[in-house]
C-alpha cells in the first residue's frame, strides 16, 4: 500500500487530477490492473503505454503519466512526471526503504523461479511473505513487485534475472536485499555477458549489497567467484563438504524421497519434482527455510504438497504419453539437466527429445546446439527439432529438424505408439508448448 503523498514525494510529479490517495499496487498492464492500483504508461520498444490510458482509467484507480493527454480522467488520480519508469523505480526504492523486514534475493542460470517459489512457500508457514510474480524480475517487474509490499509484510523473496553486466546491480539500487541464494553459474544469457566469466561477474554484483549468501557448494566455478568474500556462506548440495546435503536419493515413478543432512539436523523429504536439478533447488530453499527457524514438519508438509511451477518440469500424461514439459526457457545446462532426467525416466520405453533452439548463446551457439546432438547420441533418445540453430545437432545423431513447432508436433503425433516418455523444451521464443498443444488435440 502507498499513498498519493508517497507518490508525489518520490516522483516529483505534478497533480493533473484528483482521485483516490490510497493505491495498494503500481501496474503496467490494463488487462490485469486492480481496481485500487494506479498506472503507470511505459513506452516499449513496439507500443506505448500511454496508448491505453483510456481502458486503464476505466479499471483502476488513477495514472502516473509523461504526456500531455485529451481524455476525460473521470475523477480519477492522474500525476504528470518527467519519465514514467524512473518515477516507478523511485516509488520502489521509497517502500523498500520504508520496509522493515527481511530481504532475501535469489539468482542464478537455473531454477530461480521453481527455488524461489519453494522459499516463499516455506516461509508462508510463519511469516508474511511477498514474492516477486511470474516472471517479473526486471527493473520494471521489481518494482511493480515491490509496490503491492503491505504494512504487515514480514519478508519479501524476490527473483532477480539479468542478461548483461550491470542488470543486478540496478535491481540490488531498488532492492537492497539482505540475504542471497544463487542456484548456480552457467551459459544463460551468455551473449549479453560475452563469456561464463561475465556471467559470474555480473551474477556476483549483488555481494556488495548482502550479508549472507547460500551458495551451491557443488558448482566450483561458483564457489571460485566467492573465495574472497568475507560474508557468512551456507552452502548447499550433493557433496558431503555442503553445510546442507542431499544424500540417499531415491528417485520412484512419481516422487523422490531424500534427506538432507546439516549441522541443524537431519530431514527425510518427499517430493513431486522430477530431476536431479530439483535436488538443488530444493536442498537450497531448504537451507533458507531452516536458517529463518522453519520447522521439520512444515518443511516436510510444504514439500509434498508443492507441484512444479507451470512450463517448468511439468509431468503430463496424455493416453499413455508421458510427457516432461519444460519449455519455459532454456541454456546448455538446463537442456543437459532435462535430457539426464528424461533419460532416467525411460525404464525400457522409446525417449523423445522434441527440442527448440537455445537463444542467446552468441558465439557459442553453434557449438552448443552440437553438443546436444552428442549427449542425445549418448543417452539413447531420438530426436526431433525446431528451428535454425538445432539443426547442428544433426552432425551427431539423425533426427527431424523443423521451422515451426506445430509442424514438429504434427510429426510427434503420426510418429508415436503411445507409450513414449517425451521431453518437450527450448527457449521460450520458440513457443514449444505448441507442441504439446497439438498432441492434447490430437489425443483427446
Amino acid at each position: 500500500m502507498f499513498t498519493l503523498d508517497d507518490l508525489l514525494k518520490t516522483t516529483k510529479g505534478e497533480i493533473i487530477s484528483e482521485g483516490k490517495e490510497v493505491f495498494s499496487g503500481a501496474s503496467i498492464d490494463t488487462r490485469t490492473i486492480g481496481d485500487d492500483e494506479i498506472f503507470f504508461p511505459l513506452k516499449g520498444s513496439y507500443r506505448d503505454g500511454h496508448e491505453f490510458l483510456k481502458e486503464a482509467l476505466k479499471k483502476s484507480s488513477g495514472a502516473v503519466v509523461s504526456k500531455e493527454v485529451n481524455i476525460d480522467f473521470q475523477g480519477k488520480t492522474v500525476i504528470k512526471v518527467q519519465d514514467t519508469l524512473k518515477s516507478l523505480q523511485a516509488l520502489a526504492r521509497h517502500l523498500r526503504n520504508n520496509f522493515k523486514g527481511k530481504v532475501i534475493a535469489v539468482i542464478g542460470s537455473n531454477g530461480k523461479t521453481t527455488t524461489k517459489e519453494l522459499i516463499a512457500s516455506f516461509l508462508s508457514t510463519k511469516y508474511k511473505v511477498l514474492k516477486t510474480e511470474g516472471n517479473l524480475n526486471n527493473n520494471i517487474g521489481v518494482p511493480i513487485c515491490l509496490s503491492r509490499v503491505e504494512s504487515d509484510t514480514e519478508i519479501l523473496v524476490f527473483e532477480l534475472g539479468t542478461n548483461r553486466l550491470g542488470d543486478i546491480r540496478e535491481l540490488c539500487e531498488i532492492l537492497f536485499p539482505e540475504y542471497v541464494l544463487i542456484t548456480n553459474i552457467g551459459y544463460e544469457h551468455i551473449e549479453g555477458f560475452g563469456s561464463i566469466e561475465g556471467v559470474r561477474t555480473g551474477e556476483l554484483e549483488i555481494l556488495p549489497y548482502v550479508k549472507t549468501v547460500f551458495a551451491n557448494g557443488d558448482d566450483n566455478f561458483l564457489m571460485d567467484g566467492l573465495r574472497e568474500w568475507k560474508g557468512n556462506i551456507f552452502t548447499f548440495g550433493t557433496g558431503k563438504e555442503c553445510d546442507f546435503t542431499a544424500q540417499n536419493i531415491v528417485f520412484e515413478n512419481e516422487h523422490i524421497e531424500f534427506d538432507i543432512n546439516s549441522d541443524y539436523g537431519n530431514l527425510h523429504l518427499k517430493t513431486k519434482l522430477t530431476g536431479i536439478h530439483n535436488m538443488y533447488n530444493i536442498t537450497g530453499a531448504v537451507s533458507v527455510a531452516v536458517y529463518f527457524g522453519i520447522n521439520e514438519k512444515d518443511i516436510k508438509q510444504v514439500l509434498e504438497d508443492f507441484c512444479p511451477v507451470k512450463m517448468r518440469g511439468e509431468i503430463i500424461k496424455i493416453n499413455g504419453l508421458e510427457i516432461f514439459f519444460d519449455a519455459y526457457n532454456a541454456n546448455p545446462s538446463s537442456m543437459k539437466a532435462a535430457l539426464q532426467e528424461l533419460a532416467r525416466r525411460k525404464k525400457g520405453r522409446t525417449a523423445v527429445a522434441v527440442l527448440g533452439d537455445m537463444l542467446e548463446l552468441g558465439e557459442f551457439t553453434e557449438k552448443a546446439h552440437e553438443d546436444i546432438g552428442k549427449w542425445l547420441k549418448e543417452l539413447g533418445i531420438s530426436f526431433i527439432g525446431v528451428g535454425k540453430f538445432i539443426k547442428n545437432a544433426l552432425r551427431y545423431i539423425n533426427g527431424h529438424v523443423f521451422d515451426k513447432p506445430e509442424e514438429a508436433g504434427e510429426f510427434l503425433n503420426k510418429s508415436l505408439k503411445g507409450t513414449e516418455v517425451i521431453l518437450i523444451k527450448g527457449s521460450r521464443a520458440m513457443k514449444m508448448e505448441q507442441v504439446l498443444n497439438v498432441l492434447k488435440e490430437r489425443r483427446k
